[in-house]
């Protein structure tokens, strides 16, 4: 492909120059005019070479063009072909460099070629035409590059609405996955252990179990149909109204949660925020010792809190791991804060919507 492009590119500017040279020896010097002779030839000739490097070096280009149409027209040649050979750098100007510059080098340019025809006087109509031209072509290589900028600046957009979907989706499936797992990891522990003393226990553990395994199925499968746009996804998102089912499952892992909500009205995305922040919460408290969880939710005309404590009955690192750091996105994304830490023994989380 690239070499189809050069070579379409190199077989315009042979194109070009061949009419610029043929035009330009075809022409009938007026009055007070010169034939066009050797020299004359070569200015078109650079001319013709200074187009070759219009895309790579536009500026460079321009300015030889202008050089060009300087001396030819200084030693009175008539008016041709070569006027326009100017268009095509300041084209590439406009489309590649700051438009202040392109609209400068073409004012300069039409200053030069009027100048010197009125210095030789063969000022004319022609003159005027390249003026217009020189105008145009710079005037259309800003409103392609203005096109190419809100295009580029539409795909950025959708990129960052596609990676900030992909996280989404990505926190969704850590938080609810990861909660699953804790209480299913629970319970089938548990089940193991008692199957043979109490089996009626083991089995109540194994019916969570499959509640549990059920449930989180079910999301994924969700999950899978709304990236494949086939279909509306199997059930709503989490909200507020979901945490009071959510503790029961954590106290069906043997986590002992109390719960205190008071939040009545809150909607999403906020309520999705607070019900994926508490989730993962009382799953790193399941794998830190499963120690009693305090949980608090409460709003009110300053805003929309929650609050989880438990104490801290296993070491766990220093440094927030990826649960926490994602806790702390879900809150920003929704225009809250989020503080994570030990405090006197205990562990708090506690986020925060004005």
């Amino acid at each position: 492909m690239k070499w189809l492009i050069r070579g379409g590119a190199v077989a315009a500017w042979l194109a070009v120059s061949a009419l610029l040279v043929v035009g330009t020896a075809n022409l009938e010097p007026g009055l007070g005019e010169r034939p066009v002779d050797a020299f004359g030839f070569a200015v078109v000739v650079l001319a013709c070479l200074a187009l070759a490097a219009a895309w790579r070096l536009p500026v460079a280009a321009a300015g030889t063009e202008a050089f060009a149409l300087m001396l030819y027209l200084g030693f009175g040649y008539p008016d041709g072909p070569v006027l326009f050979a100017g268009l095509v750098p300041l084209f590439a100007l406009g489309t590649l460099r700051p438009r202040w510059l392109a609209y400068a080098v073409a004012g300069g340019m039409a200053v030069i070629v009027v100048g010197a025809n009125l210095a030789t006087g063969g000022a004319g109509v022609l003159d005027l035409v390249f003026v217009g031209w020189a105008g145009f072509a710079v005037f259309a290589a800003d409103a392609l590059r203005g096109r190419r900028e809100r295009a580029a600046a539409a795909e950025r957009a959708e990129r960052d609405r596609v990676l900030g979907e992909r996280l989404r989706i990505a926190q969704d499936l850590h938080d609810s996955v990861g909660h699953a797992m804790a209480v299913i990891n629970v319970q089938s522990g548990m089940a193991e252990h008692v199957i043979d003393d109490h089996p009626e226990v083991a089995k109540e553990a194994l019916g969570v179990v499959r509640t549990v395994s059920g449930t989180i199925l079910d999301e994924l499968n969700a999950m899978v149909r709304l990236l494949r746009e086939d279909s509306a996804p199997l059930r709503p998102a989490p909200g507020v109204a979901d945490i009071p089912a959510l503790v029961v499952s954590a106290n069906q892992a043997g986590l002992a949660v109390t719960l205190d909500l008071d939040a009545p009205g809150i909607g999403q995305p906020i309520g999705g925020a607070v019900y994926r922040i508490l989730q993962e919460s009382l799953t790193n408290a399941a794998k830190h010792g499963r120690s009693p969880a305090e949980v608090t939710v409460r709003a009110d005309e300053s805003g929309v809190r929650l609050d989880v404590i438990n104490d801290v009955r296993a070491p766990g690192p220093d440094v927030p791991g990826a649960g926490i750091s994602g806790m702390g996105e879900r809150a920003r994304a929704t225009g809250g804060t989020l503080s994570a830490g030990r405090e006197d023994g205990r562990f708090r989380v506690s986020a925060r919507w004005p």
